[in-house]
């Protein structure tokens, strides 16, 4: 009876242990599938871009010819494989949300600042009209914290 009150109890401690790593790495997961999704819309856009010699060739409907395995929109993203688009703000910005509700962001500025990255954290509206406007130098911070402003990476 001993024996199995100890093995119970062992048990017990590694599932306290592991749930919660477990879900850690989920959460991960998650926001990596949507910062993907932006990697390859960017992919594309620049592709757009460069055959139209404009970021006014790059539309919703240009993105969905170029990448079908997603969803793109002028609205909201409600999910990983939906990727919101505005191409009016001085460049390209696109926006997606993570199955843990963080809104991510990637911009390509006109201006020659290169690819930015944001992380807006659980954004109300996840939608590249709303994001902050495209920075006009690069960025100091090197990775996205939440909230924290345009970045050179995730």
């Amino acid at each position: 009876m001993t024996e199995i009150t100890t093995v119970v109890l062992i048990l017990g401690v590694l599932l306290l242990i592991g749930i919660p790593a477990f879900l850690g790495a989920k959460a991960k997961a998650n926001d990596r599938s949507a910062q993907s999704s932006l990697r390859s819309a960017d992919t594309n856009a620049k592709t757009i871009k460069a055959d139209t010699d404009s970021v006014a060739g790059v539309t919703t409907v240009s993105l969905a010819r170029a990448e079908t395995s997603l969803t793109f929109t002028t609205g909201e993203s409600d999910d990983p494989g939906t990727v919101s688009v505005d191409g009016s703000a001085s460049g390209l910005v696109l926006a997606a949300r993570s199955k843990s509700g963080i809104c991510f962001a990637l911009g390509d500025a006109d201006n020659g600042v290169g690819t930015v990255f944001q992380n807006l954290g659980p954004f109300a509206h996840c939608k590249a009209s709303l994001i902050l406007p495209l920075p006009t130098a690069r960025p100091t911070a090197e990775s996205t914290v939440p909230a924290g402003g345009w970045a050179r990476s995730f």
